[in-house]
């Protein structure tokens, strides 16, 4: 049978105090007589006491959590959440992390659920389906951050400039890799993130002239079968002599590419230019050249983590908004 959880009333009857006194010594024991203190504590520690954390939060309008929400635990925000919840855990805060799956009704509710439990603050990646919501949001919240995407939500913005970066990568192949076809993998169709490097490469191909009928884009969704897919289009599509160019914009994506290549056409490795956005380290696992932009989800996450903290200490007020781009490094 389930135990019955023990109240803050029984606490005060144990100690011979009102109930607004142990609730008093909870959120600070100095503000009680040291006796009564002392009563209090032995009453906790008799009737095992746990504090309902969340009420407590409730009744004074705020508490130590931070909410982090994010479309996926993997690569970038993987990283990203663990550098976060590091920093904040040496201040004395609880960090929890909200996997959306860049679900927008996933974004809402959690983001919802961590405002009514009184977050002290809240750093998000949002999914490009919320705008009105977090606009709304961020007039009567202060202390909310956005990260990697750049949508007006009335916050301060923390983010590698996609768009750039990836018409740097392109102009950078197309000047020296010449190839006859090109295959793009971007992730999610409607990402934000994906509307970015679109616009980069298209840019990148129009300065240089590339027959559209020789690029090839296909949207993942970051799913290995259809990157498989992908290759198998592109394979029928290059002609023998051909120098094929494969572009993935995501360390996953990149590396189910390069498992591809070994799996079914091992005879293209070295016979084909590979390249994308990739986290610190994954040129070496995937063991082939790569023309690669090294993400950097370190400094996005203690750059958000950092600014959110000036805001719960009181450091930042001032209301206009910013846009804090990140630099990444390139390997090509």
């Amino acid at each position: 049978m389930k135990e019955k959880k023990v109240t803050i009333k029984e606490v005060a009857a144990l100690a011979g105090v009102s109930i607004s006194s142990v609730s008093r010594y909870l959120a600070d024991p100095k503000s009680i007589q040291p006796l009564a203190a002392y009563n209090i504590k032995n009453a906790i520690r008799e009737l095992q006491y746990e504090p309902n954390s969340f009420a407590q939060n409730l009744k004074r309008g705020k508490s130590n959590i931070v909410g982090l929400v994010v479309p996926h635990m993997e690569y970038f925000f993987g990283k990203v959440c663990g550098v976060v919840s590091d920093y904040f855990y040496e201040r004395r805060y609880v960090t929890f992390v909200c996997e959306t799956d860049s679900d927008g009704a996933k974004e809402r509710f959690y983001i919802q659920e961590l405002l009514n439990q009184k977050a002290a603050g809240i750093i998000v990646a949002p999914s490009g389906q919320n705008t009105q919501y977090l606009q709304n949001v961020a007039r009567n919240y202060k202390n909310l951050i956005a990260i990697d995407r750049l949508e007006d939500i009335g916050c301060d913005i923390v983010l590698e400039n996609h768009r750039e970066n990836a018409y740097r990568l392109l102009s950078w192949l197309l000047k020296n890799k010449p190839c006859h076809q090109i295959l793009m993998l971007f992730g999610w169709v409607d990402s934000y993130n994906t509307r970015m490097c679109l616009a980069g490469s298209g840019q990148a191909f129009e300065e240089n002239g590339k027959k559209e009928s020789e690029i090839l884009r296909i949207f993942t969704a970051r799913k290995i079968e259809v990157v498989m897919d992908a290759l198998e289009r592109l394979a029928a599509r290059v002609k023998p002599g051909e120098r094929p160019l494969i572009v993935a914009f995501g360390s996953d994506i990149l590396e189910y590419v390069v498992m591809g290549l070994h799996q079914r056409y091992p005879e293209w490795i070295g016979r084909v230019d590979v390249a994308g956005f990739a986290q610190a380290g994954t040129a070496d696992k995937l063991g082939i050249e790569c023309s690669l932009v090294i993400k950097n989800p370190e400094s996005v996450g203690i750059t958000a983590a950092e600014l959110l903290h000036k805001k719960l200490i009181g450091e930042k007020k001032e209301d206009t908004t910013r846009v804090y781009d990140i630099k990444v490094q390139d390997q090509f």
